[in-house]
């Protein structure tokens, strides 16, 4: 794949992103990162700025996955949720969990200022709350983080400021996170290939690795057109590992969500809605996930999807969420859609490790992956480097395990319980 998917992050870009070489004949390294999304072109960043010689290698082009195509809502902590961690691993293990989380999303700002990226960041973000009883949770919640975490970033929101806030009268309330954000998540992509590059990093598109050799002395990295001899490898694929056979496939299981855009809002529109530029995200189980675009595009996802074939179908379904959530918007036209695989794990948490000394990984990001991808990244050039971390420790203590059925029934699974809480959903349950 030498181009991004129709959308409207493709269309909106600044500036179009230089082609990249791809890898032929024989080459060594101290590091090589397969995988060109934000996880992998953040290990190559942190692992060429500890001096390492390091190639970088995309099966199509640079964000062409998940990393090109989110949502671009940035949140702290997993998507299980803090409190689970805790449940079942003790406060000690949550609150490192918890700083790994918060230290995600400084990151990006940190980035972003080193490296001059231009990707159309703003800060703040409400978690919207479409039953009474979440509502309540939520301002437990808060009472609960400001206390025992410390934090000190979230408001509640009443039914009145929710709605003001949001600019619909869909949700029983909410609390907005001021450290929470969104960017543009393919300028920001590109942003951080610029960075790697600029670091010496050599990034190759249209190569896939298609084996893994371990050898005694080095992991043999074969592409068709040539290979990489490394002394250590980073695995970053999400979504897109299968085939690789390393054994952590099974781990993960990729699903598909749709986001749709719509032309740009008018000036009314934009005094009522979403009037302070937060990103929303709710309670539902196939949660509604939307913001607005610099341009004042009402970016709105998910539809879970398992096929772009029927593209009018999905069309139609997410604008039927959009309305219902902003019955204003009713005859607004929808000028993109698009999808995409995302990666998920059992428990909802990031899967990040080492299968032995010479090969990393992290994937499974659940959906948080805008934040936690970057600091998996400085987590796996740390190991890397300088030999096992805590926090490294503190991931490798959360146990994954396989999604039941192996490949050809995870996405039947998946259907069915998806199903049956979109109908919980409905009815709030």
């Amino acid at each position: 794949m030498s181009q991004y998917p129709n959308s409207y992050y493709a269309t909106s870009l600044s500036q179009q992103k230089d082609d990249l070489p791809t890898l032929i004949d024989d080459h060594e390294c101290d590091l090589c990162v397969i995988g060109g999304g934000f996880s992998g072109l953040s290990t190559a960043i942190e692992a060429a700025e500890r001096g390492l010689k390091v190639i970088l290698l995309e099966q199509n082009i640079i964000g062409w996955g998940a990393s090109g195509r989110n949502g671009g809502q940035i949140w702290n902590d997993v998507a299980w949720g803090i409190d689970g961690i805790e449940k079942k691993y003790g406060l000690k293990h949550a609150m490192q969990l918890w700083n790994i989380s918060q230290a995600a999303v400084d990151l990006i700002d940190e980035r972003i200022k080193s490296f001059n990226i231009e990707c159309d960041k703003k800060s703040g973000g409400i978690h919207a709350a479409t039953s009474l009883s979440k509502f309540k949770e939520y301002e437990n919640d808060l009472k609960y983080k400001l206390k025992t975490y410390n934090y000190d970033k979230l408001e509640v929101l009443d039914k009145a400021k929710a709605d003001h806030e949001i600019g619909s009268s869909l949700y029983y309330g909410g609390i907005l996170d001021r450290g929470a954000g969104h960017l543009h998540p393919l300028k920001y992509a590109i942003g951080l290939m610029n960075a790697a590059l600029s670091l010496g990093v050599k990034v190759y598109e249209n190569s896939p690795a298609k084996t893994i050799l371990q050898n005694i002395n080095d992991i043999e990295v074969l592409i068709e057109n040539g290979k990489v001899n490394a002394k250590k490898i980073a695995v970053c694929c999400n979504a897109y590992i299968e085939g690789l056979n390393l054994g952590i496939e099974n781990k993960v299981m990729p699903c598909e969500t749709y986001i749709v855009c719509t032309e740009p809002l008018n000036i009314d529109l934009q005094k009522n809605i979403l009037p302070n530029d937060y990103c929303v995200s709710d309670t539902n189980f196939d949660l509604n996930y939307y913001r607005l675009s610099e341009s004042k595009r009402m970016i709105f996802g998910g539809a879970v999807g398992y096929s772009l074939k029927n593209v009018e179908g999905l069309k139609k379904r997410t604008k039927k969420q959009l309305n219902r959530v902003f019955p204003q918007l009713k005859n607004i036209k929808v000028d993109y859609i698009w999808g995409g695989l995302i990666a998920i794990t059992v428990n909802r948490v990031p899967d990040i490790g080492m299968i032995n000394e010479k090969i990393f990984y992290a994937q499974g990001f659940s959906g948080h992956g805008v934040a936690f991808t970057g600091i998996a990244g400085k987590i796996l050039a740390e190991n890397i480097v300088s030999g096992k971390t805590s926090e490294m420790e503190a991931f490798e203590k959360i146990k994954h395990r396989n999604f039941p059925g192996g490949r050809l029934f995870r996405m039947p699974l998946l259907v069915t319980i998806s199903a049956m809480q979109r109908m919980m959903d409905i009815f709030n349950v």
